[in-house]
C-alpha cells in the first residue's frame, strides 16, 4: 500500500514540476510562463511581420478535446520579447546585420527565449511540438527604429531585429492555460482513485 501510495504522490509532484504540458488537442502549456503555444509550429508559413501579426490576431481554434464544450480560443498572438533582455549573454547591435550578426544569445526573458534555453525546443529538438523551423517574427516592435521587429532563431539561439518587410514564420501563443479539467474534479478524482486502491489492498491484506 504505501508503494502505491509513493508511486501516486511521485507521478503528482513530477506532473506539478513539469514546464510544458502536452494537453492535447493541439496546445501545449507552459506552466512556468502560464502561456499556451500551439503544438503546430509552422500553421500561417512564411510572411512579412505586418501579415503574421494580423494572422495570429485573426486566429481562432475550436477546442474539440472531450469535456472543452467546443470553446473558441480567439485570443492568440505573437510571442513578445523584452527589450532590452538583461537575461541575454550579448546584446543586440541594429547595425550589425540581419538576421545573426550582433544577435543576442542565452536569452531566457522573452518568451521564444525561455522556450530555447529553459526548454530545449529548436528546429532539431522539437520535444512536445511539430513542424518547429528556423526564424520566427516576434510580436514586438524594436523601439528605437520601427521599421524593424524583433525575431528569433529556433536552430541558433539568436534573438535580433530586423526589418519587417522580410518574410519569416509565425508561432501563435495565448495568455493562460486550456485544461478542461476544473481542479475541483481533479482532486476528487484523485481522492476517488485513492480510496480505490486503498480498499483493494485492504482486500487483498484480508483474504
Amino acid at each position: 500500500m504505501k508503494r502505491i501510495l509513493g508511486i501516486l504522490l511521485l507521478f503528482i509532484f513530477t506532473s506539478a514540476d513539469a514546464a510544458l504540458i502536452n494537453r492535447g488537442g493541439g496546445f501545449i502549456y507552459d506552466d512556468v510562463l502560464d502561456i499556451t503555444w500551439t503544438q503546430n509550429a509552422n500553421i500561417n508559413g512564411l510572411d512579412t511581420w505586418d501579415n503574421q501579426v494580423a494572422w495570429a490576431a485573426g486566429l481562432s481554434i475550436v477546442d474539440t478535446r472531450p469535456g472543452a464544450g467546443g470553446v473558441t480560443y480567439s485570443d492568440w498572438r505573437l510571442p513578445t520579447t523584452l527589450q532590452p533582455d538583461a537575461s541575454c549573454s550579448t546584446q543586440f547591435d541594429p547595425g550589425g546585420g540581419f538576421p545573426l550578426r550582433g544577435a543576442d544569445l542565452n536569452c531566457t526573458g522573452s518568451e521564444m527565449g525561455h522556450l530555447f534555453n529553459v526548454d530545449g525546443i529548436s528546429s532539431s529538438t522539437p520535444g512536445l511540438f511539430t513542424n518547429v523551423q528556423t526564424f520566427y517574427w516576434s510580436g514586438t516592435e524594436f523601439a528605437p527604429n520601427p521599421t524593424l521587429a524583433w525575431n528569433f532563431g529556433f536552430s541558433s539561439g539568436s534573438q535580433g531585429a530586423g526589418s519587417k518587410s522580410v518574410n519569416l514564420f509565425a508561432w501563435s501563443v495565448r495568455p493562460g492555460d486550456v485544461s478542461v479539467v476544473p481542479v475541483p474534479a481533479a482532486v476528487w478524482l484523485f481522492g476517488s482513485g485513492l480510496i480505490g486502491l486503498m480498499g483493494l489492498a485492504r482486500r487483498k491484506h484480508f483474504q
